[in-house]
């Protein structure tokens, strides 16, 4: 009995180590999980300003290097923090991220609405209809 429980335990420890993921992983989830977010708020702004959007994604690229400012890296942040504190684009922005946020949430409805707790549209009987 023992020797089952022993090579049962075995086998889950090994299931769950095969299953583990590595710091590696985890570091290349975060990054593509960070992209993914800064993918979409350039997509965002690039709907009320093409240009905003140009020095957001430069301020990201520039965000992930590490070094001392230089005189044109505060300069770029000036011009960088006055396009984007612009009353216009705040307001055009943020009724972006909520069109993004209601579209998400009707997709979200949409699939719940179809895929009902019957079933439907698999198991409904013919003379429901």
């Amino acid at each position: 009995m023992s020797l089952i429980r022993a090579s049962m335990m075995l086998c889950i420890a090994a299931t769950l180590a095969a299953c583990a993921t590595t710091p590696e992983q985890k570091a290349a989830r975060e990054r593509a999980q960070r992209r993914y977010e800064q993918n979409l708020q350039v997509s965002l702004a690039a709907e009320c300003d093409p240009e905003t959007a140009k020095l957001m994604r430069k301020q990201f690229e520039q965000a992930e290097q590490v070094g001392t400012p230089s005189a044109e890296q505060k300069a770029f942040r000036l011009k960088y923090i006055d396009k984007v504190s612009d009353p216009m684009f705040q307001a055009c922005y943020k009724m972006a991220w909520q069109n993004y946020i209601s579209q998400q949430q009707l997709r979200e409805a949409r699939y719940y609405r179809y895929y009902d707790e019957w079933g439907f549209p698999f198991y409904r009987p013919y003379y429901w209809w």
